[in-house]
């Protein structure tokens, strides 16, 4: 794929999808808000049931691959759409994954946890510690599977990498195409954003194509970083020197807000019932507790302040597989006020 001036594909690349993603209308939504809104389905593929960091996983194992690798090791929350996506991806490609996994102990293998031993993975289960101790723990993990002679790639939290960023780039032009194929163009993007590339990449792939869309990142997981910002830029940056080098990312083209994160990664936020409500009523499209219902909650905010410029893309990132933990089932089931009348 090529953009002007730039080839935005000259890196290794594993097809791990097998079709593109498709944009469409939310016709009752955009009714419902009085703003016109699309989403953009990456919430839909092939591999380990979607999710944008499938995207990521197919220019980073493909780089990985060309080292040599053939076991991957990453580590994410029990509830992380990345390590399952990842699981998946390995699974596909006949490579050995290790996730090292923290956060609450599970009561039941439900939910992501259910899928990661599904798809083979090693499970390391290290509790409720920091991030930076996820990584740490994670290191150790890699220099143990080394010296039993592993070929190992340590694949970062959320593969957040510059390459796994260029993705990104590549995917706001592909939304540009599929909307100008139905004869409309987004204003604004709005998408769930936890380590950061994904938003770093869609960044990227604004300067590239040299637009003005907003581009509003909705922050999942504050504490990944101690400077969020500062490592978003970072990995805009990094992307830009693989595929776009006169491109110079600032700060001030970011634009991140931790308004609907609530009391913090995967805990709740004003606006998470209301916005899985609307979509499910509204849609019959599915948006979890963790990252997506918070972005489309303040997709549902902004609109009815009257600050969203339409037309609004949303960008499902994936992710329902939350919904069916016993850590929110019951608290969403209770948080909808139409589930109240439903005997059980």
């Amino acid at each position: 794929m090529t953009s002007g001036a730039y080839d935005i594909n000259p890196l290794p690349h594993i097809d791990l999808r097998g079709f593109t993603s498709p944009v469409q209308l939310l016709s009752r939504l955009s009714d419902e808000l009085g703003v016109e809104i699309w989403c953009k389905r990456d919430d839909l593929g092939s591999v380990g049931l979607a999710g944008n960091k499938v995207r990521k996983l197919e220019m980073e194992l493909g780089y990985a691959r060309e080292l040599g690798a053939t076991h991957i090791v990453t580590e994410g929350s029990r509830h992380s759409n990345a390590v399952r996506a990842a699981a998946a991806a390995t699974a596909a490609l006949g490579m050995k994954c290790t996730l090292v996994l923290c956060h609450d102990e599970p009561r039941e293998p439900v939910g992501n946890l259910l899928l990661d031993a599904l798809f083979n993975a090693n499970l390391r289960m290290v509790g409720d510690v920091s991030w930076v101790e996820l990584a740490q723990m994670t290191e150790d993990v890699v220099r143990e599977l080394q010296d039993a002679g592993e070929k190992v790639y340590r694949l970062p939290i959320g593969s957040a990498t510059g390459r796994g960023a260029t993705s990104f780039a590549r995917a706001y032009i592909e939304a540009e195409r599929q909307m100008a194929e139905q004869g409309a163009m987004f204003s604004t993007i709005v998408h769930a954003s936890s380590a950061g590339s994904t938003h770093s990449g869609l960044v990227l792939g604004r300067a590239i194509q040299q637009r003005d869309t907003r581009i509003l990142g909705v922050v999942v997981a504050g504490e990944v970083y101690d400077d969020v910002p500062a490592n978003y830029l970072r990995l805009a940056n990094q992307a830009a020197e693989l595929i776009a080098p006169q491109i110079r990312i600032d700060l001030s083209d970011l634009e991140i807000t931790e308004d609907y994160l609530g009391e913090g990664y995967g805990q709740p936020a004003p606006g998470v019932a209301e916005a899985i409500d609307l979509m499910s009523r509204l849609e019959g499209i599915v948006v979890d507790p963790v990252y997506t219902a918070k972005a489309v909650a303040a997709i549902i905010d902004l609109a009815r302040r009257g600050t969203l410029r339409g037309p609004v893309l949303f960008w499902h990132t994936g992710g329902f597989h939350a919904m069916f933990d016993p850590a929110y089932t019951a608290a969403v089931w209770a948080s909808i006020p139409r589930l109240q009348s439903i005997k059980l």
